[in-house]
């Protein structure tokens, strides 16, 4: 079989699984979303300590990010897909929020990413003006190369 001008595979993933026996996660501005669980990887690293997947070949990547969300009343929530843990480098129209009483929000975004980049969910803003802090149950992040 020849393989001569087979492409390898990039791809990563990493979920937030609320079963069995999951907890609703508060919601806290400026940190990163808390995954479980690393999926399927080829060529990344996905981390379930630091909440992040590294890429390890630069090109275009397709980037999708879903969070559950559970808000109170007039509650809402900003998320990004960031490259750094502090929040300072959000990827160019990866914002998406929540609003409602409960929603699973999300967006898909492309992005050239640099080999060594490590990108995560960051919770960018709430707004919580009564009651329970906002939370989330489940999440999920994957990366999967285009072109390079």
């Amino acid at each position: 079989m020849r393989t001569k001008n087979v492409k390898p595979f990039t791809y990563g993933s990493l979920y937030k699984q609320d079963y069995p026996y999951g907890k609703n996660v508060p919601l806290a501005t400026g940190n990163l979303i808390d995954f479980t669980i690393a999926g399927p990887y080829q060529n990344t690293r996905p981390d379930i300590a630091a909440n992040r997947i590294t890429v390890y070949k630069s090109g275009v990547y397709q980037i999708t990010a879903d969070v559950s969300v559970i808000l109170e009343e007039e509650q809402f929530a900003v998320f990004n897909i960031n490259r750094l843990p502090d929040g300072s480098d959000p990827l160019i129209g990866s914002t998406f929020d929540a609003n409602g009483i409960s929603t699973i929000t999300g967006i898909t975004v492309q992005a050239f990413l640099n080999a060594g980049d490590a990108i995560g969910i960051l919770i960018a803003d709430t707004f919580v003006p009564r009651g329970k802090l906002p939370r989330y149950n489940r999440a999920a992040l994957t990366v999967y190369l285009l072109e390079y």
